[in-house]
């Protein structure tokens, strides 16, 4: 199953992979189910770089970065989850005329593959609001920066 989501915001590719490539300090900034971003690996974030995130109830779940080509794409794969066989995340960022434009895809394989329909209704809402999110976070996060 794929989930897929696409903003496009006013700031360069370079900020927004600046950005996206700090997720121990960003990505509980916009991501509603991240409290933490906690590093697995001692070297910095490029491909094979892993961290667990922590949700606001204290779930844990183990990440690796699977890509990582500046400026363009960054991608992660779950490591172990109790309801997901497989699950990847990617950026893919595109400059665009008035800014970035950001996809966000969610290529997942469930357990339980009668969980699609419930999952697909209630992930795409929750994505497109993440990325909403997410732009609002950039936002912010450069107007306090300049």
């Amino acid at each position: 199953m794929q989930l897929r989501a696409s903003t496009v915001v006013e700031h360069g590719v370079e900020q927004v992979w600046d950005f996206l490539g700090d997720p121990v300090v960003t990505t509980p900034l916009w991501d509603r189910s991240v409290a933490a971003v906690v590093p697995r690996s001692a070297v910095p974030v490029g491909v094979g770089w892993e961290a667990t995130t922590v949700s606001p109830s204290g779930k844990r779940q183990d990440f690796r970065v699977t890509a990582y080509d500046p400026g363009r794409r960054l991608s992660f794969a779950l490591l172990t989850s109790a309801m997901f066989k497989r699950a990847d995340l990617t950026f893919q960022l595109t400059r665009t005329p008035s800014g970035t434009r950001i996809d966000h895809v969610l290529d997942l394989e469930l357990r339980i593959p009668l969980l699609g329909p419930v999952l697909r209704l209630t992930s795409k809402r929750a994505l497109g609001t993440d990325l909403d999110l997410l732009k609002k976070a950039l936002a912010e996060f450069y107007r306090s920066t300049s």
